[in-house]
């Protein structure tokens, strides 16, 4: 058992180190049922806090766009992020791009609409950056409030697990005391 527990941690570790597999790993983190939508918000924020700077500072979009494909550190929104460059090279709008990339919610959607038309586009994906930090920031608060049932019931258990490791041998006793 020892050995194949082994082999399936370094099997694990190797498929991890795969492209295919780091980018399954990435879009399953953004998945897991408490802290998916955490993970994906708080990158979601990483994103457009970059992008922001970058494209204040002068940075060429398309560039810019590269740059911040690797500051997410998620490897599904990597290539995500880089599908959006190539449609900007190939003339898309940033509007468009973001739009069928999913990776927005519909209000930073309209906000790049706006950023798109007034040439502010790095002051609102500021402003989205905020967003994502404020949803993160009271998703956190309230994670306790989600995993506080979690932990009563997986308590629970246990107490469960040692009344019976307690009792059952006591009424086993009963049971031969009653019977002789």
């Amino acid at each position: 058992m020892l050995v194949v527990l082994i082999g399936v941690i370094v099997g694990i570790r190797y498929w991890h180190h795969t492209d295919k597999g780091q980018q399954q790993w990435d879009l399953w983190k953004l998945h897991i049922p408490v802290v998916g939508s955490i993970i994906e918000r708080s990158t979601l924020s990483r994103y457009c806090r970059s992008f922001s700077m970058m494209l204040s500072a002068g940075v060429p979009m398309t560039q810019a766009l590269s740059l911040v494909a690797d500051a997410v550190d998620n490897a599904y929104m990597h290539d995500k992020i880089v599908g959006m460059r190539r449609g900007i090279e190939s003339g898309e709008s940033m509007l468009r791009v973001s739009n069928s990339s999913h990776l927005f919610t519909p209000l930073v959607l309209q906000m790049v609409a706006v950023g798109e038309e007034t040439g502010q586009i790095d002051q609102l994906l500021n402003d989205a950056a905020d967003f994502y930090e404020g949803e993160v920031d009271y998703d956190l608060k309230n994670l306790t409030a989600k995993l506080e049932p979690i932990l009563i019931g997986f308590v629970a258990v246990i107490v469960l697990i040692l009344a019976l490791g307690i009792y059952l041998p006591m009424w086993d006793m009963l049971k031969v005391v009653k019977g002789g």
